[in-house]
Order: structure tokens, then C-alpha cells, then sequence
């Protein structure tokens, strides 16, 4: 999941799930789960009309990061695997992937880039044994995530020491309560900050995103 020319897509050219998408920030897990579940269908060819390229930039990330091409990598929040088949293209093939939106899971199927599909509801404990991953990137989905503390250390708890955790977070929600919960999870000694970017382009061509609001790309190394 995520949190849409003279630059900007409008309603003619995206669907009414995409032109929806900013009501959705505190939207319940139900809730959300049914509104990724309408989009799903069309989630795919909007998209690339809004302009969203956090798939590839994260697959480069876990290139640049020298993670193995046949580790195992958790895709959380992986959506309809549009993630997925970027780390496929570079060359990824053990790749697990998380969501709460089961048509959106299906469509991910679909793609033939997965081994594992899950519905998970990220606020819970993640469902998988300790040190099980090389990797985990989550991508367009913090947005959602109510209990960020608990999420950052269960990442930590399924990744290998020395792995990496990749994620993006909107700007705007980039707050202290964000920033606590990776500070208490860097003092905790779970993870180290490898690198944290300058904002980034989100959804370029949504009208309602634009350049109101940017994300930041994280990478921690677990420890």
C-alpha cells in the first residue's frame, strides 16, 4: 500500500480511490483494508500517472546496501507488488510479502514475484520467527501504522543482526512522535542509522500532494 500534463493528474485521468487517497491517513485497518481492496484493481495504472517511483528507488536502495540476491526480504505493506517486482527486476527472488488489503495481495500474486503472500495488520506483532529476514523494506505504508515503536521493533526482532531496514514516511508525518519512536528504538541498541534523505518527490502529479508533501527514505542496520 501508499499513502496520485502540466504536471498534475486529475480526476479524469486517475480513479475515485486515488482522488480519495488523502482521507484515508486515519482510516481504521478495516476501513482501510476495503478501500485498497476497491482500488486494487486500478491501482496499478494509477499510479505511474501520479508519478510514484518509491518501488524502484527502494529496490536500489537494497542494491546499494549489497543485500544478496537470494536473501530473504520482507515486503511489508507490499500492496498490489508493485515493491515486489521492483526488487525482482534487480534481481531479488526470495521475497515475502505483507498486507492487510487481500485483493491488493491477489494482484501481487499475480505478478509471479513473491514465494510468500500474507494478510497481516501491521499494529499486531508480525507473525514471523526471529532473525528470520536479510531484509525489510516498507514502502508507502508507515502512513498507516499506529503502533510505529512495536512495528520498528518487530523488524528488528524478524531481521538478521546486521541487516537492513528500509522504510518511507511522509514529511508532514515525520513528527515527534515518529522521531521518538526511532530514538527509543536506537537506544534500545535494536538498529544504526546508515542514512536518512533529503525529502523526496511522493506523488508528484496528485493534485492534492503535489509539492504539498514529500517523503523521507530511512535505512537502518540492525544490531
Amino acid at each position: 500500500m501508499m499513502d496520485a500534463c502540466d504536471g498534475t493528474a486529475n480526476s479524469e485521468d486517475i480513479s475515485d480511490s486515488a482522488s480519495d487517497l488523502t482521507k484515508m491517513t486515519d482510516a481504521d485497518p478495516k476501513t482501510l483494508a476495503a478501500y485498497y481492496d476497491q482500488w486494487a484493481e486500478s491501482y496499478d495504472r494509477d499510479l505511474p500517472k501520479m508519478g510514484y517511483d518509491a518501488p524502484v528507488r527502494a529496490a536500489a536502495i537494497m542494491v546499494e546496501q549489497d543485500v544478496a540476491v537470494d536473501a530473504p526480504i520482507l515486503d511489508a505493506g507490499c500492496g498490489t507488488g508493485l515493491t515486489g517486482l521492483e526488487l525482482s527486476k534487480a534481481g531479488y527472488r526470495d521475497i515475502t510479502g505483507i498486507d492487510l488489503s487481500l485483493e491488493s495481495l491477489q494482484a501481487a500474486e499475480a505478478k509471479g514475484v513473491y514465494r510468500h503472500l500474507k494478510v497481516r495488520d501491521m499494529n499486531k506483532p508480525l507473525a514471523f520467527g526471529d532473525n528470520g529476514f536479510a531484509a525489510v523494506q516498507c514502502i508507502g505504508t508507515l502512513t498507516y501504522v499506529r503502533e510505529i515503536k512495536q512495528l520498528f521493533s518487530e523488524f528488528c526482532r524478524v531481521v538478521k543482526r546486521g541487516g537492513i531496514v528500509c522504510f518511507t514516511q511522509r514529511t508532514d508525518l515525520y513528527d515527534d512522535a515518529f522521531t521518538k519512536a526511532i530514538q527509543a528504538t536506537t537506544k534500545a541498541r535494536k538498529w544504526e542509522l546508515i542514512s536518512h534523505s533529503d525529502p523526496m518527490p511522493y506523488l508528484p502529479n496528485h493534485e492534492d500532494f503535489a509539492d504539498k508533501k514529500h517523503i523521507f527514505y530511512d535505512v537502518y542496520r540492525v544490531k
